[in-house]
Protein backbone atom coordinates (compact mmCIF):
# COMPACT_ATOMS: atom_id res chain seq x y z
CA UNK A 1 0.00 0.00 0.00
CA UNK A 2 1.47 3.13 -1.01
CA UNK A 3 2.13 5.96 2.05
CA UNK A 4 0.28 9.20 1.60
CA UNK A 5 2.27 12.23 0.57
CA UNK A 6 2.97 15.00 3.48
CA UNK A 7 0.57 18.07 3.05
CA UNK A 8 0.79 20.93 5.82
CA UNK A 9 0.44 24.31 5.75
CA UNK A 10 4.17 24.21 6.43
CA UNK A 11 6.56 24.23 4.02
CA UNK A 12 11.16 24.52 4.27
CA UNK A 13 13.51 25.19 2.14
CA UNK A 14 16.83 24.27 3.09
CA UNK A 15 20.17 25.00 0.67
CA UNK A 16 23.59 23.94 1.78
CA UNK A 17 27.09 23.30 0.53
CA UNK A 18 27.93 19.72 -1.33
CA UNK A 19 31.26 18.30 -1.74
CA UNK A 20 31.08 15.06 -3.09
CA UNK A 21 32.22 12.14 -6.27
CA UNK A 22 29.68 11.46 -8.76
CA UNK A 23 28.43 8.42 -9.06
CA UNK A 24 26.31 8.40 -12.01
CA UNK A 25 24.73 11.47 -14.39
CA UNK A 26 22.12 11.17 -16.98
CA UNK A 27 19.41 13.37 -18.71
CA UNK A 28 16.12 13.08 -18.08
CA UNK A 29 14.21 10.65 -20.45
CA UNK A 30 10.75 12.75 -19.81
CA UNK A 31 11.38 16.31 -21.05
CA UNK A 32 15.54 16.21 -22.07
CA UNK A 33 15.64 19.73 -20.06
CA UNK A 34 17.53 18.62 -17.16
CA UNK A 35 18.99 15.58 -15.61
CA UNK A 36 19.57 13.82 -12.40
CA UNK A 37 23.42 13.47 -10.30
CA UNK A 38 24.04 10.26 -8.19
CA UNK A 39 26.88 11.96 -5.71
CA UNK A 40 28.72 10.48 -2.76
CA UNK A 41 29.51 13.21 0.34
CA UNK A 42 30.13 12.77 3.63
CA UNK A 43 27.57 11.83 6.12
CA UNK A 44 28.96 15.01 8.33
CA UNK A 45 30.77 17.73 6.25
CA UNK A 46 31.75 19.58 9.36
CA UNK A 47 34.54 16.66 10.19
CA UNK A 48 35.26 17.26 6.17
CA UNK A 49 34.14 16.40 2.79
CA UNK A 50 36.14 12.65 2.30
CA UNK A 51 34.39 9.93 3.72
CA UNK A 52 35.68 5.83 4.07
CA UNK A 53 34.32 3.19 1.54
CA UNK A 54 34.28 0.51 4.04
CA UNK A 55 32.22 2.42 6.43
CA UNK A 56 28.93 3.55 5.14
CA UNK A 57 27.93 5.36 8.50
CA UNK A 58 30.76 7.93 6.77
CA UNK A 59 28.71 8.82 3.56
CA UNK A 60 25.36 9.15 2.10
CA UNK A 61 23.86 8.88 -1.75
CA UNK A 62 22.47 11.65 -3.04
CA UNK A 63 20.09 11.55 -6.11
CA UNK A 64 19.12 15.23 -7.25
CA UNK A 65 17.17 16.80 -10.16
CA UNK A 66 20.14 19.07 -11.99
CA UNK A 67 18.51 21.60 -14.06
CA UNK A 68 21.83 23.75 -14.32
CA UNK A 69 22.79 21.12 -17.36
CA UNK A 70 25.89 20.17 -15.88
CA UNK A 71 24.63 16.35 -16.24
CA UNK A 72 25.96 16.30 -19.48
CA UNK A 73 29.22 18.07 -18.89
CA UNK A 74 30.57 15.80 -15.64
CA UNK A 75 31.53 12.15 -15.57
CA UNK A 76 31.22 9.49 -13.37
CA UNK A 77 34.46 9.20 -10.49
CA UNK A 78 34.71 12.88 -10.85
CA UNK A 79 34.23 15.51 -7.76
CA UNK A 80 31.94 18.06 -8.03
CA UNK A 81 30.83 21.21 -5.59
CA UNK A 82 27.61 22.77 -5.55
CA UNK A 83 24.55 23.67 -3.74
CA UNK A 84 22.11 20.56 -2.84
CA UNK A 85 18.53 22.37 -2.11
CA UNK A 86 15.86 19.90 0.07
CA UNK A 87 12.62 21.20 0.15
CA UNK A 88 9.10 19.93 1.35
CA UNK A 89 6.45 19.97 3.56
CA UNK A 90 6.91 19.27 7.72
CA UNK A 91 3.94 17.20 9.80
CA UNK A 92 3.96 16.82 13.52
CA UNK A 93 5.08 12.85 13.97
CA UNK A 94 5.69 11.06 17.32
CA UNK A 95 9.17 9.85 17.02
CA UNK A 96 12.03 9.57 19.38
CA UNK A 97 15.16 10.52 16.82
CA UNK A 98 16.27 12.20 14.07
CA UNK A 99 16.06 9.65 11.11
CA UNK A 100 15.85 8.92 7.39
CA UNK A 101 14.41 6.62 5.52
CA UNK A 102 16.46 4.39 3.49
CA UNK A 103 20.32 4.97 2.27
CA UNK A 104 19.91 7.35 -0.66
CA UNK A 105 18.29 10.90 0.07
CA UNK A 106 16.05 11.23 -2.66
CA UNK A 107 12.74 12.34 -4.31
CA UNK A 108 10.39 11.03 -1.81
CA UNK A 109 13.05 9.90 0.90
CA UNK A 110 11.09 10.29 4.90
CA UNK A 111 13.24 12.47 6.76
CA UNK A 112 12.57 12.64 10.91
CA UNK A 113 13.96 15.79 12.25
CA UNK A 114 13.71 17.56 16.00
CA UNK A 115 12.08 20.71 16.19
CA UNK A 116 13.97 23.62 18.44
CA UNK A 117 11.84 27.27 18.84
CA UNK A 118 13.47 30.82 18.83
CA UNK A 119 11.61 34.25 19.12
CA UNK A 120 10.32 34.59 15.34
CA UNK A 121 12.34 31.26 13.78
CA UNK A 122 12.04 28.07 14.21
CA UNK A 123 14.66 25.14 13.47
CA UNK A 124 14.41 21.64 12.00
CA UNK A 125 17.61 19.56 12.71
CA UNK A 126 17.10 16.35 10.30
CA UNK A 127 21.12 15.31 10.82
CA UNK A 128 22.47 16.04 7.32
CA UNK A 129 21.39 19.16 7.22
CA UNK A 130 19.12 22.16 9.51
CA UNK A 131 16.01 23.59 7.90
CA UNK A 132 15.56 27.43 9.30
CA UNK A 133 11.62 28.53 9.42
CA UNK A 134 11.28 32.12 9.56
CA UNK A 135 7.84 33.57 10.38
CA UNK A 136 6.64 37.32 9.85
CA UNK A 137 6.69 37.78 13.64
CA UNK A 138 6.44 35.72 16.86
CA UNK A 139 2.11 35.86 16.72
CA UNK A 140 2.32 34.54 13.46
CA UNK A 141 4.90 31.70 14.17
CA UNK A 142 2.74 30.67 17.46
CA UNK A 143 -0.62 30.34 15.24
CA UNK A 144 1.29 28.24 12.59
CA UNK A 145 2.70 25.99 14.67
CA UNK A 146 0.01 25.69 17.22
CA UNK A 147 -2.27 24.92 14.47
CA UNK A 148 0.09 22.32 13.35
CA UNK A 149 0.80 20.99 16.67
CA UNK A 150 4.32 21.63 16.93
CA UNK A 151 6.39 22.51 20.19
CA UNK A 152 9.88 22.64 20.75
CA UNK A 153 11.65 19.38 21.27
CA UNK A 154 8.92 17.78 19.31
CA UNK A 155 9.51 15.66 16.08
CA UNK A 156 8.22 16.57 12.27
CA UNK A 157 8.34 14.53 9.17
CA UNK A 158 8.60 15.51 5.59
CA UNK A 159 9.01 13.65 2.12
CA UNK A 160 11.71 16.02 0.46
CA UNK A 161 12.60 16.94 -2.74
CA UNK A 162 15.95 17.15 -3.81
CA UNK A 163 17.59 19.66 -6.42
CA UNK A 164 21.37 20.19 -6.79
CA UNK A 165 23.02 23.29 -8.67
CA UNK A 166 26.65 22.22 -9.36
CA UNK A 167 29.00 24.98 -9.40
CA UNK A 168 32.69 23.43 -9.97
CA UNK A 169 33.64 19.67 -11.11
CA UNK A 170 36.99 17.86 -11.78
CA UNK A 171 39.79 15.75 -9.67
CA UNK A 172 39.21 15.50 -6.10
CA UNK A 173 42.05 18.14 -5.11
CA UNK A 174 40.83 20.53 -7.55
CA UNK A 175 37.59 20.48 -5.95
CA UNK A 176 38.39 20.51 -2.67
CA UNK A 177 41.09 23.10 -3.24
CA UNK A 178 38.36 25.71 -4.81
CA UNK A 179 40.09 25.29 -8.18
CA UNK A 180 37.73 23.10 -10.66
CA UNK A 181 36.07 23.27 -13.82
CA UNK A 182 33.12 25.78 -14.09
Amino acid sequence: MARKPIKTSIDFEARFPVKGRVLWAVMCDHCEAEGELRIRMARDPTKGWDYRLDDKGSFVDVHAVDASKSYDKVRAGEWVAGTLIVFGCLKKVWAREVSMEGSVLEDGTRLTGEVSLGDVHAQVDFGLFRAFLRFENAAQMKRVLKYEGIKDGSFVATDVQVDVKVERWGRKDDVLRGKARR
